[in-house]
């Protein structure tokens, strides 16, 4: 049986000339697993949205529903779907709407939640959820609906190793019942056992291509022994020496100068049971490269709005330039890319969006093509950012960081939603900027880049352990 069938289907975006997608076909029958595979800003998401919600899109040709499809899609950000305060009130939303009692309810929405690993209260606050809780509880969200085609855009970027486990566990199990499920992915290794058909979008067209042909590289490996330094020059200035201002940082300085101290705190939400533990003094230097790992939950951008200065709770225990953290003090000097990265965009075009920090600060315009080159985001210049993709946005979120030089920088999952090129491209400019005196604290759900790394911060069981590298 037929679920769904696209026939000849051509779009653009209103602000384009040309088609994002130029005649694509794409049947799915009942318990076929496909994947969508295309570099950052193919389109991929797009087709997903168009594909569930096509009376309200204006695009040519047949998207044909089977009469009984009960279709689920999980977004690449799950804030855009979420609108409920507590996990339970989230998950029972559909079930509301479609007048089931309240015990009824009860049973299937804490089956839900333990189906995707989300073991938690059902009175927990969504707002005290990670990224990757919230796509879990989404994920919850669609399953208990039982659907018989399910849409999910990049699960890998927001889950952990488990997460992944689990969803492939639930994958096999819908698949083997008749489900279909449609997955747009980057990292398509880590579902292959449950894909059964894979499909490239590049250039507006979707090509079927076999599995033996797909060169899919995860974000770990994807760091070679030597990373190239690009021509952007990422010097910061000696501060230490009043006559050598202008000179470049030397490797003595890297070396020594205190860029942060983090005495022993706990992390919490207010009332709450700490999420995580710090229970010895930490310090990073110029030209430090930390990777703060941990599961969905495990309190990592919670750490790093506290070091941002975001959440204040812990002030007197953080030190940044020898100062308590505090949101705004450091200007240009401390560099923050959320873990949403639509939450620090908000000009008209790409090119404004950076050369609003720059103007802010005084600093010189030309930066802005630098970055854009350096990136391979030029072509994005003029575009909205807020119709990117997330991996685009997450590209031009970071540029507007960059491009004012920080002395520190941290990166909340940095990766998600980005190819293997654009991966590349982003290691290349930290390693440069390291180099040069930059401190960078990046985030991951799990290890990468260790042989980048000058610490190693791990956080696990709601301990926080520490292990140098270089």
């Amino acid at each position: 049986m037929s679920l769904l069938a696209l026939h000849g289907v051509s779009y653009r975006h209103h602000s384009s000339s040309i088609d994002l997608f130029n005649q694509l076909d794409l049947t799915v029958a009942a318990g076929e697993c496909h994947c969508i595979l295309g570099v950052t800003g193919a389109g991929k998401s797009t087709l997903l949205q168009l594909i569930a919600m096509p009376n309200d899109v204006d695009f040519d040709g047949q998207i044909i529903h089977h009469p009984n499809l009960r279709l689920g899609l999980v977004m690449q950000d799950p804030n855009i779907q979420l609108i409920r305060e507590s996990i339970g009130a989230e998950v029972a939303f559909g079930l509301e709407n479609l007048a089931y009692s309240v015990n009824e309810m009860f049973s299937l929405v804490e089956h839900a939640l333990a189906i995707v690993g989300l073991d938690l209260p059902l009175d927990t606050l969504v707002s005290h959820l990670s990224l990757g809780q919230k796509y879990r509880l989404m994920l919850a969200a669609q399953l208990v609906l039982n659907p018989n085609l399910l849409l999910l855009d990049e699960p890998w970027a927001q889950l952990d190793n488990s997460g992944v486990s689990e969803l492939n566990l639930v994958l096999q199990r819908l698949v083997d019942s008749g489900v279909s499920v449609i997955m747009t992915e980057h990292h398509a290794d880590a579902f292959a056992e449950v894909i059964q058909t894979y499909w490239l979008l590049a250039q507006g067209q979707l090509t079927h291509v076999e599995a033996n042909s797909i060169n899919v590289v995860s974000a770990s490996s994807i760091l070679k022994d030597q990373c190239c330094e690009p021509d952007l020059d990422f010097s910061v200035p000696n501060t230490n020496s009043a006559a050598n201002t202008q000179s470049l940082i030397t490797d003595e300085v890297c070396a020594t100068e205190n860029r942060l101290s983090i005495f022993p705190l706990k992390v919490q939400f207010e009332n709450q049971t700490p999420v995580v533990e710090i229970r010895k003094i930490l310090h990073l230097n110029a030209g430090d490269i930390v990777g703060l790992f941990g599961e969905n939950g495990s309190g990592k951008s919670s750490l790093l709005n506290q070091i941002a200065g975001i959440d204040d709770s812990n002030q007197a225990d953080i030190l940044l330039f020898g100062k308590p953290a505090k949101f705004g003090r450091f200007n240009k000097d401390l560099g923050l890319l959320m873990q949403r990265p639509s939450r620090q965009l908000f000009e008209v075009t790409v090119r404004q969006e950076l050369e609003f920090s720059l103007k802010r600060f005084h600093l010189p315009l030309s930066r802005v093509n630098e970055i854009l080159e350096q990136l391979e985001i030029s072509h994005l210049e003029t575009q909205s950012p807020h119709k990117l993709s997330y991996g685009q946005q997450h590209l031009v979120a970071l540029a507007s960081v960059l491009c004012v030089k920080p002395k520190v920088l941290l990166l909340d999952d940095p990766f998600a939603g980005l190819d293997e090129q654009y991966f590349t491209n982003i290691i290349s400019m930290l390693t440069a900027f390291a180099r040069h005196g930059g401190t960078i604290i990046i985030t991951s759900h799990r290890p990468i880049l260790e042989a980048l790394l000058t610490q190693y911060w791990q956080i696990e069981n709601g301990q926080l352990t520490t292990k140098a590298l270089l």
